[in-house]
């Protein structure tokens, strides 16, 4: 009886897994752009918003990748009946270049710290592996694959996203940003005698990943 109830409920999950992870997945980037918006100003320090979007934070990348590994490794052609629910291989592509987005995140985070973006080597591999297991995904459904259009169309958007937040780490990182911040010409100067700051300055990509730092440092 237990090894009844145990066969279905895998068989179950076989089926359905996917379907939750890309959900979850989903829930992951709404809750990761509601709490990066709250952790922003008198919300910095406050321990339940910073623990929450460290663990979204953390967990919205691993779910993404995990997904993306399945439906790259899935052999399913089949469509979906009452005895085989698993969703067709044209549904499952364009869910995989739907995650890719994801992986690029949310625009109001893209670093939780500053020491996050020290690691965007990882990052770039990532990008290329996950691309490339898309791509893999893609190619093998390519001559059935009813749904081949919207997949570019949606592949090309997830790897520009993915490549800016990959671009935003190495810019934001230790080594570059001081580089890239001696060789921009910084001019100083009164605006209408507020005596404010005028930089004149294009906005960068690493000022992206370094806003995140800089909310969560409290003013005093």
């Amino acid at each position: 009886m237990a090894l009844s109830i145990t066969g279905n409920a895998e068989k179950l999950w076989d089926a359905w897994q996917i379907r939750v992870l890309i959900m979850l997945s989903v829930v992951l980037q709404l809750c990761l752009i509601l709490f990066a918006t709250l952790r922003k100003g008198r919300f910095a320090r406050k321990f339940y918003v910073h623990w929450p979007t460290w663990l979204m934070y953390l967990s919205a990348d691993s779910v993404a990748i995990y997904t993306i590994g399945l439906i790259s490794s899935s052999d399913s052609n089949s469509t979906c009946t009452s005895t085989s629910p698993s969703p067709p291989k044209d549904i499952l592509v364009l869910w995989a270049s739907f995650l890719l987005l994801h992986l690029g995140g949310p625009d109001n985070i893209t670093s939780y710290t500053l020491e996050d973006n020290e690691f965007w080597k990882r990052h770039l591999f990532g990008l290329l592996y996950q691309v490339g297991s898309t791509l893999y995904a893609f190619l093998k459904s390519f001559s059935k694959n009813k749904l081949w259009l919207p997949a570019i169309l949606v592949l090309f958007a997830g790897i520009m996203k993915y490549a800016e937040r990959t671009a935003a780490f190495y810019r934001a990182s230790f080594e570059h940003f001081g580089k890239d911040w001696v060789s921009t010409h910084v001019e100083r100067g009164a605006d209408k005698g507020k005596g404010t700051m005028r930089t004149g300055l294009p906005i960068p990509v690493q000022f992206r990943a370094m806003e995140d730092h800089a909310c969560n440092t409290p003013k005093f």
